[in-house]
C-alpha cells in the first residue's frame, strides 16, 4: 500500500498540472471501486476551480473553489497517472488539459471518502518525541503496530515502520510500554530521517513495481532499504528473521543481533 512518501510523490507531481484548472469532467468507470464514490459528490465537483493538491497521511485532498474537497485513497493497488488509460481505469478526472485516471487492478481505492481520525504528521513539528514517548508508554501494543496505527502517527506503513525501526535498533514486536525514552528518542529521529529519504528519492517501487509516479516513473527509495523484502541486513551484513506472529496483519523483518 502506498504510504506518505508515495502520496507525496504523487502530490509533487499532480500539483503544477491540477492547480488553478476548472475540473470538466469526473466519472467513475465501471465496475469501479469496492468503496463506492458518492455520486453527488462527483456531480457537484463538475465545474468546479481546484485551489490546491494537498496530502494528509495517505490521503490525497483537493481543495475545491466551494470549500469542499475531492479525497482519495490509493488502497492497496492504487495508482495516479497522467493521460494514461487502461483496464483497470477505475475514475477519472480532466481539469484544464490533464487528464487524470485512477488505476487500481485490486479496486480497493477510494474516491470521495472522508478523512478518518488521523495522529500528527511525522515530518511536522506536532509530531514530537513526547508525543510518540506517551503514545508508546500507555501501550501493551508492538511498537510497530503503533508506529502503523493511523490515528496515532498519519501515513507510516509497513516498509518505514520496519525501516525506521531498524535503525533505532528495536524489535518490531517489543511492546511499547517497554521502550525506554532514550529509545524513544532514537526512534523519532529514525522516522523522520527514514520519512525524509523516501521522499527526496520518490518514494519506493519494489519488484511488483506497483508504485510509480504519475509520469510512470519508478520510485528510488528501494536502493537503501535495510530490512524490507530484504534476507540480509543491508547496512549490518547479518541474517534477517520475521517475528513469530504478523504485525498489524503484516510480516515483520529483523535483525535479531542489531534490534533488541
Amino acid at each position: 500500500m502506498p504510504e506518505l512518501p508515495e502520496v507525496e510523490t504523487v502530490r509533487r507531481s499532480l500539483e503544477p498540472h491540477l492547480r488553478g484548472h476548472v475540473i470538466s469532467a469526473c466519472e467513475i468507470r465501471p465496475p469501479g471501486f469496492n468503496h463506492k464514490a458518492p455520486p453527488e459528490l462527483l456531480r457537484a465537483a463538475l465545474g468546479k476551480k481546484i485551489l490546491a493538491v494537498r496530502r494528509r497521511g495517505k490521503y490525497l485532498i483537493l481543495d475545491l473553489s466551494d470549500e469542499k474537497n475531492l479525497i482519495m485513497h490509493l488502497g492497496m493497488s492504487g495508482r495516479l497517472s497522467l493521460g494514461e488509460d487502461g483496464a483497470h481505469a477505475r475514475f477519472i478526472l480532466r481539469a484544464g488539459p490533464a487528464s487524470v485516471v485512477f488505476q487500481d487492478p485490486r479496486r480497493f481505492g477510494r474516491v470521495g471518502c472522508a478523512l478518518p481520525p488521523l495522529g500528527p504528521e511525522p515530518l511536522s513539528g506536532e509530531f514530537t518525541v513526547e508525543h510518540l514517548r506517551r503514545t508508546l508508554s500507555r501501550s501493551r501494543a508492538s511498537v510497530k503496530s503503533i508506529l502503523m496505527d493511523q490515528s496515532v502517527v498519519a501515513g507510516i506503513g509497513n516498509i518505514y515502520a520496519t525501516e525506521a525501526l531498524y535503525l533505532a535498533k528495536i524489535r518490531p514486536n517489543r511492546p511499547g510500554r517497554r521502550v525506554s525514552r532514550e529509545e524513544c528518542a532514537r526512534l523519532h529521529a529514525a522516522i523522520r530521517r527514514t520519512l525524509t529519504l523516501a521522499v527526496k528519492s520518490g518514494g519506493s517501487t519494489l519488484e511488483d513495481e506497483s508504485f510509480l509516479d504519475p509520469r510512470g516513473r519508478p520510485g528510488g527509495f528501494q536502493k537503501f532499504v535495510n530490512v524490507y523484502g530484504r534476507k540480509i541486513g543491508r547496512a549490518c551484513g547479518h541474517d534477517l528473521r520475521a517475528t513469530p506472529k504478523p504485525l498489524a496483519g503484516r510480516t515483520s523483518l529483523y535483525c535479531p543481533l542489531c534490534q533488541k
